[in-house]
């Protein structure tokens, strides 16, 4: 599998690794991050050491080696952003709902027109 793995400088000259993920890559994560939190090693709204290890190892299990603790906070820090931006954009709008199914928000016909009509 791909990883996306790239180099990129940093200011002292010295290169690091940065891993870029896949929607199959985030799908994995979240849902060993699902099998932790019913085991326990989520408490409080933070993972325990032992819940980080089981997600690093459930990645790498899966074929996603070489992935490490820091790598598991950055995209947990990333996918929590991205679903504050779309909460905030979607949150406040009546009509608007979650489709557990399709994954997606959805709305009316009625809904769309009249956002578009205030846009």
């Amino acid at each position: 599998m791909d990883r996306g793995k790239n180099v990129a400088s940093n200011s002292s000259g010295s290169y690091r690794e940065f891993t870029k993920w896949t929607a199959e890559m985030d799908l994995i994560l979240l849902n060993a991050m699902i099998d932790e939190v019913r085991k326990g090693y989520r408490i409080d709204g933070s993972w325990t050491t032992q819940g980080y290890t089981n997600i690093v190892m459930a990645l790498n299990e899966a074929g996603l080696s070489g992935l490490k603790k820091n790598n598991v906070k950055n995209r947990q820090k990333s996918l929590k952003d991205k679903w504050r931006e779309i909460h905030d954009l979607f949150g406040g709008l009546s009509g608007f709902a979650w489709n557990q199914t399709t994954k997606l928000f959805e709305a009316e016909d009625e809904v769309w027109s009249e956002l578009i009509k205030v846009q």
